[in-house]
């Protein structure tokens, strides 16, 4: 069923020629386990989602949307369900530099959230889907939590796109409030960004320090966490879905 989202996309993408194409959609949910470190309240869990899309045209800007997104898991007894912010994410030849911020997202009915613009083609791994930070609450988190489920809806107005992807889940101590206070790296790619390194897509490189082992993740330069077993989903007319799990734990 289209949601309000979907009309305020057709409405507003209809004005433009281009954008004749038929809307494609798809649904993933990849789940998995935490290590065995406990989490204590007060630090902070940074998920981050990162993907590879098939089929963009070299030639021509692709948008794609990473909507509906939540987190869950069951922890001491008691379920958390993260919603985790809407993403915009423009491949365009003409991009030259990699970015990515945390503003209100056209069109407005998308809210706040990601908007990512990359380049189509020359990237060297993944690119960032979207990302969100989790302040643990009070009595902690324990170690080995399994069942961690990620689900996002993936959209364009392009045809025959395929959306691999991938989540991980780091530990910081301290964070900032503010996501563009975090400058967070839009790619793997260790010269299409302003971080010319060779850290994941998703870290968050102003607070590499605070790093601590935890969720999917070691501590040390591991600032992203270990990455999920990968989620591939084809966009169609009608919508898809996918389920992955992964059945081991990396730590």
């Amino acid at each position: 069923m289209k949601s309000f989202v979907v009309v305020m996309l057709t409405a507003i993408l209809s004005l433009v020629p281009a954008a004749s194409a038929s809307y494609e959609e798809c649904t993933s949910t990849i789940t998995g386990n935490f290590n065995g470190t406990a989490i204590a309240a007060g630090d902070y869990v940074w998920f981050s989602g990162v993907l590879k899309v098939k089929g963009l045209p070299s030639s021509t800007p692709t948008t794609v949307y990473a909507t509906h997104s939540y987190i869950s898991f069951t922890a001491n007894g008691h379920p958390h369900n993260i919603k985790v912010p809407n993403s915009v994410i423009t491949f365009s030849p003409s991009t030259s530099t990699a970015t990515t911020s945390y503003t209100p997202l056209i069109p407005p009915g998308l809210g706040t959230g990601w908007n990512t613009s990359l380049q189509s083609s020359g990237l060297a791994g993944n690119d960032l889907s979207s990302a969100v930070s989790f302040a643990v609450p009070a009595g902690g988190l324990p170690g080995g939590i399994k069942n961690v489920s990620w689900t996002t809806e993936f959209s364009s107005f392009s045809t025959g796109l395929t959306i691999n992807w991938q989540w991980a889940a780091a530990v910081y101590t301290s964070f900032a409030t503010d996501d563009n206070a975090l400058g967070v790296k839009p790619v793997d790619d260790n010269k299409a960004s302003i971080y010319k390194n060779s850290d994941h897509a998703g870290t968050p490189e102003n607070y590499k320090s605070y790093v601590i082992g935890g969720a999917t993740g070691g501590g040390g330069a591991n600032y992203t966490g270990s990455l999920s077993a990968t989620g591939s989903c084809a966009l169609s007319p009608d919508g898809s879905s996918s389920l992955t799990i992964r059945n081991t734990e990396k730590r």
